[in-house]
């Protein structure tokens, strides 16, 4: 049997067993429904409700009070900022060696010539042949 052919009984037999379509005024009742809610709603954003939640305005205003206060009674009258190690104290007295290579700069010869490639955009010319002194 053809995938496009039909067996009459086979068919007969599964016309009972397809699932009942929906009322065609349910569509229309759905979509109004959801209008009415959208439109009855208010959107906000998380930092509308944030703010509109009491605690968490209240949990706001005394972590500001704390930094405030802490600002105000930690901080140090002249300046200096408490326990502060002098870094020259801490660090270790050796130079890096490998380090400093690397920031030195290389000596350049005064008759260095620039390198010019084997080959040019073509790759036609060797290195003899830029010289002047074709192979």
């Amino acid at each position: 049997m053809q995938p496009n052919e039909t067996d009459p009984d086979v068919d007969r037999l599964m016309k009972g067993l397809e699932p009942p379509s929906p009322p065609p005024e349910l569509r229309s009742k759905v979509l109004a429904a959801a209008h009415a809610r959208m439109a009855a709603t208010e959107a906000t954003d998380k930092w509308s409700t944030i703010w509109d939640n009491r605690g968490f305005r209240l949990a706001w205003a005394c972590a500001a009070a704390v930094l405030l206060a802490g600002h105000v009674f930690l901080v140090p009258r002249n300046g200096a900022v408490p326990n502060r190690v002098d870094p020259a104290l801490v660090a270790e007295n050796r130079v890096d060696e490998q380090f400093i290579d690397m920031l030195r700069p290389a000596p350049i010869s005064e008759n260095v010539q620039p390198i010019v490639g084997l080959f040019a955009a073509a790759g036609a010319l060797t290195e003899l042949e830029i010289e002047g002194n074709p192979s």
